[in-house]
């Protein structure tokens, strides 16, 4: 009640506040007690958290342990990283390899002949075609919009088909711009090819080389004389080269007054010319001259004065494949030789991707790879482990601890989720594997124990050391999930934390489905061998449809086919050719029926119900119905069906997995490569699993650290629950006792309220007795 806190006293004198507010501390003490409940298990919470994010740093590490690539890490180091650099790409083999670098794979780059301006000359309209390689041939309309050279650039840079244009500047007087195009791609096989078909403007040459027009460089005003090519000048040369002319002496001679002698160079070889005559051509001689020829009109020539011709050539560099010698050819070693259209090459060191920067020479005639097990790198990942696994156990002792001399107890003495989790994480590190044909069975085989004091060590690098050298294979079983199979035909690919332990017996794998791949079958037609096949412009073009995607049109090459083995090796060359489905790994066969008559068959390499090859209608030029494949029949293909253990599994393609749910067999995955003519009606397999000690480590740590059902989870979320609880309590208590004061001040109120009343009619009957006792006085004074 409003105000009842400020009456203290009134009547009474006495302190009613403090009196209330004492009686109220006293009634509080229950609210105090479950307060301090709270905060224990608030710091309970806190505690659970600290060990929750401790564990999963730990199993950050188990997770390294468990990966079978940890222990493929490899150390690659080259005598020379400026010829070539090397990385791991996959699984390298350890080794010592010697390569020398013949040659680079370059880029093809051809150029045009040189122009006046970039953006006003004229180089006319119509069609403009390029294609590199073996690709489709790219059309490109030049209209009065873009008939320019920047407008071809950008028109040819905007179709974005595997070359680059640009345009150069050659640093000549006259006509300096060059139209540069610079495939996408290294290699013999990205060669430019050019089809120009543009009119009425000048004609853009990438394909035949001359000589630019004289320019001078030092020209006297004495000299009246000029100077233009002969009329047979023709370059015979491929090299893009500057001739530089010089008239010998120093005086003024007239043309055709006697000899006048003009040295010559290109910059490699050199000569003189004699010029007698006005206007009769004069043929350079000699290395280097090339099919070069100059006139001199009339007039005069000085001595010093120089001038120049510049040569053309649309080759600026040869498409070329990268060459690499493997080996050495000391004591009567061969090296092996291999090509390569780009200078990434991965397929020539198992798991090692090499990067060419420049080739060898005669001071460094070849470069060593080396390659090495990262012993170190493993040694770290299994300290990692041992110093993260002694974290977590030093702080959960500390939470468990008691101090007799300072008497004080860590925040979670006694409690028994702590304990249970110190348990299972000290109890697997003594665990033997069971059901293992690894050498090592337990962390102990390989060096590593606990002291005396708990804390995990490795007590003997010598049998660590031999472990990771020595016996790589048996120290990976050892850490991590592995699986075996006694049919060379069905292989462990992997499984999850649900994935049961296979008992000593193994898993039975029974498949009732085969995986099979899809297929185009083309009807009947008659043996090439007996009935030749032609193939011409008007039917030599197929397009097919592989796994979903289309092929761009599949142009055979015109010609007689006698065999089938002829047809068949061309038709497989142009589709391995395509753009879109040459690297899908379609195999193109024939089947002989033994009747003068067989059949084409296309088959996919992918396998299951998603595989399929399709005809595709629409092809210009179709050889569809002479090939037989327009009305022929397509078929998909079948994932693989069957049990593993007796349990239900899932195939998509050649991949079995065991159902999610299963009771021993949830996530495990093999590889059935088994055809139909393979099964034998019962177990076609038996597969064994064993988890390995950082994968049953992992499935520990998961199930205490999972964020919605882990054992760390489910008691915080208890305890937050009886916080929440108890904080309801708190709320319910705290309103009681708000009651409970308003009702005290309302009843030292009343006893204000009621003394002030006995105090007022105590005032008043003491003034009437007074009054009485005064007018009796009165009285008697007066003898009434």
């Amino acid at each position: 009640m409003p105000g009842f806190n400020s009456i203290d006293g009134i009547a009474s004198n006495l302190n009613t506040s403090e009196i209330v507010e004492a009686i109220m501390k006293t009634e509080h003490w229950h609210v105090d007690f479950m307060q301090a409940q709270q905060a224990g298990k608030t710091n309970q919470i806190t505690t659970y958290n600290s060990v929750s994010a401790l564990i999963l740093g730990l199993k950050a590490k188990v997770s390294t342990l468990m990966k079978t690539a940890t222990y493929d890490k490899t150390n690659i180091s080259v005598s020379d990283d400026s010829f070539v650099t090397a990385a791991a790409s996959g699984k390298v083999i350890p080794g010592s390899y010697t390569i020398s670098i013949d040659q680079l794979a370059r880029n093809h780059q051809i150029a045009s002949q040189g122009f006046d301006d970039i953006n006003s000359t004229d180089i006319g309209t119509g069609i403009f075609k390029f294609k590199v390689g073996d690709g489709s041939e790219v059309t490109i309309n030049i209209d009065s919009t873009n008939n320019t050279l920047e407008g071809l650039k950008n028109a040819i840079n905007d179709a974005d088909a595997g070359i680059s244009a640009s345009i150069i500047n050659d640093g000549s007087t006259s006509n300096p711009y060059r139209l540069l195009l610079t495939a996408g791609k290294t290699g013999l096989t990205n060669e430019i090819v050019v089809t120009n078909e543009l009119t009425g403007g000048e004609t853009l040459d990438f394909n035949n080389s001359s000589f630019d027009i004289p320019e001078t460089l030092k020209w006297s005003s004495a000299a009246t004389s000029a100077v233009s090519l002969g009329p047979t000048a023709s370059y015979t040369g491929s090299a893009n080269k500057t001739y530089t002319f010089t008239v010998q002496g120093t005086g003024t001679s007239t043309v055709g007054s006697g000899d006048i002698y003009v040295d010559w160079t290109d910059g490699t070889n050199q000569g003189t010319i004699v010029v007698s005559e006005a206007d009769v051509e004069v043929n350079l001689s000699g290395d280097g001259s090339d099919g070069l020829s100059l006139k001199f009109e009339a007039g005069t020539l000085v001595g010093g004065d120089t001038f120049q011709v510049q040569t053309f050539s649309p080759l600026i560099q040869k498409a070329q494949d990268a060459k690499v010698s493997m080996g050495s050819s000391d004591s009567g070693g061969s090296p092996v030789v291999i090509t390569s259209s780009t200078n990434m090459i991965s397929d020539l060191m198992p798991g090692m991707t090499l990067n060419l920067k420049k080739v060898t020479d005669e001071d460094t005639p070849n470069v060593t790879i080396n390659a090495d097990r990262d012993t170190e790198g493993i040694r770290e990942v299994i300290n990692q482990f041992i110093s993260q696994y002694n974290e977590v156990m030093g702080t959960i002792d500390t939470y468990l601890d008691y101090d007799p001399e300072t008497k004080k107890a860590g925040t979670l003495l006694g409690d028994g989720i702590l304990m249970s989790i110190e348990y299972k994480l000290q109890s697997m590190i003594s665990k033997n594997i069971p059901g293992t044909d690894s050498k090592y069975k337990m962390l102990a085989d390989i060096g590593i124990r606990t002291y005396s004091s708990g804390d995990l060590a490795i007590v003997s690098n010598t049998k660590l050391t031999d472990a990771i050298n020595n016996n790589l294979p048996d120290l990976i079983k050892l850490f991590t999930n592995w699986g075996d199979s006694d049919n060379s035909k069905v292989t462990f690919l992997g499984a999850t934390n649900s994935t049961k332990v296979s008992t000593d017996s193994g898993y039975e794998v029974n498949i009732t489905q085969a995986a099979m791949r899809g297929y185009l079958q083309g009807a009947l037609i008659g043996n090439p061998s007996i009935s030749p096949l032609v193939i011409d412009d008007s039917n030599n073009t197929i397009k097919l449809k592989v796994d979903g995607i289309v092929s761009d049109d599949i142009v055979l090459s015109s010609g007689t086919y006698n065999s089938w083995s002829e047809l068949v090796t061309e038709i497989q060359s142009k589709i391995d050719q395509d753009s879109k489905i040459g690297s899908r790994g379609l195999e193109v066969s024939y089947v002989d029926l033994g009747d003068d008559t067989g059949y084409l068959k296309f088959t996919a390499s992918s396998y299951g119900e998603n595989s399929k090859v399709e005809m595709q209608a629409g092809a210009t030029n179709s050889a569809h119905i002479i090939l037989g494949i327009a009305t022929g029949q397509s078929v998909y293909g079948k994932d693989v069906e069957g049990t593993i253990n007796g349990e239900e599994a899932v195939g998509v393609g050649q991949i079995l997995t065991g159902k999610d749910g299963n009771e021993t067999t949830d996530g495990l995955r093999l590889k059935i490569e088994l055809e139909s003519s393979d099964l034998v009606g019962g177990a076609d397999a038996t597969v064994t699993f064993v988890k390995g000690i950082a994968s049953q480590y992992d499935d520990i740590l998961s199930s205490l650290t999972k964020s919605s059902d882990g054992l760390l989870a489910r008691r915080s979320s208890s305890i937050q629950k009886q916080i929440d609880y108890t904080n309801e309590r708190i709320d319910e208590e705290e309103k009681r006792l708000e009651i409970r004061r308003e009702a005290l001040y309302m009843k030292f109120y009343e006893m204000e309220k009621l003394l002030g009343q006995f105090n007022s009619e105590s005032a008043y009957l003491e003034t009437q007795l007074n009054q009485l006792s005064s007018n009796w006085m009165i009285g008697r004074s007066s003898g009434k």
